[in-house]
């Protein structure tokens, strides 16, 4: 045989077996990497378990600094977020890992709940309402037919309401029934609605969605609350039978009954005092 032909062979067969073993070593780096990472990760889950949340959340740190490509990396950032927030009492470091989660690429769902906990953290923590509606807004935008949208587009009309801008919770929450019909917080934002016509003093209005969210809700807390809405109303419009008859429904569930029984109190001294009338509520067609 030419000896050409054997140092082809020869060097054929070196070339694969050099490629073969590039191939097997980038497999034991990969497997490494894979278990190094699930290693860590199972550690910081095990301390998290044991209540032991600053080793909880120093190892998932390492897992997502030190294997930011590995799929628990997005979910090790978020579990780091959290217990930060919740745990070790440092939001301001939680919204710097909870960012720098929501923009990654490819963080799926986890991106989500980043924002989501975002708006928890301006919203309850820090009292920036108007910073929590743009973490709200941006995790809807991330997926707009994804669950959990219906809740945080609740946050977002509650949050309006709490500063102040009731026109625009009101609006906030019929766009909520809008865009999600057979959300279980259909009553809750019918009960929001119901609350902005009041604080803007229109309590025919008012009393029309206290009974709705009064007739669709499951909870008999939110009902009793409905109804104690219904009763304020037609208080305020000047019905004060109707709202003392309304007073006297609610007194056993309403969950503050001596609040009910003092504006009980004031419908009879009133009335009393109108010589035994009462003026009834004007039906406002707004």
């Amino acid at each position: 045989m030419p000896l050409r032909l054997i140092s082809s062979r020869w060097a054929r067969r070196l070339a694969a077996s050099l490629a073969c073993g590039v191939v097997v070593a980038g497999l034991a780096a990969a497997a490494r990497y894979h278990w190094g990472a699930r290693r860590v990760f199972d550690k910081a889950e095990a301390a998290w378990q044991a209540g032991d949340y600053r080793s909880a959340t120093d190892l998932f740190r390492e897992v997502a600094e030190r294997y930011p490509e590995h799929r628990l990396a997005p979910e090790a950032l978020f579990r780091l977020g959290r217990g930060t927030y919740l745990f070790l009492n440092d939001p301001r470091e939680a919204v710097l890992v909870l960012r720098a989660l929501a923009r990654r690429d490819q963080a799926g769902a986890w991106a989500r709940q980043a924002q989501q906990l975002l708006g928890e953290i301006f919203e309850v923590r820090q009292g920036d309402c108007r910073q929590a509606i743009v973490e709200y807004q941006r995790m809807i935008s991330l997926d707009p037919r994804a669950e959990g949208n219906d809740e945080a587009q609740f946050a977002v009309a509650r949050c309006s309401f709490a500063l102040g801008d009731y026109d625009q919770a009101r609006a906030e929450y019929e766009l909520l029934l809008e865009r999600y019909p057979e959300s279980a917080l259909k009553p809750r934002a019918l009960a929001g609605i119901a609350n902005a016509w009041y604080v803007t003093g229109h309590f025919g209005l008012a009393v029309k969605l206290y009974q709705q969210a009064q007739r669709e809700s499951r909870d008999p807390a939110l009902a009793a609350e409905a109804g104690f809405g219904i009763a304020t109303s037609l208080e305020e419009a000047g019905d004060l039978s109707g709202a003392l008859e309304q007073f006297e429904r609610v007194r056993s569930t309403y969950p503050n009954p001596g609040l009910v029984e003092q504006r009980i109190a004031r419908a009879r001294e009133r009335i009393a005092q109108q010589g035994g009338r009462s003026v009834p509520a004007r039906n406002e067609r707004e």
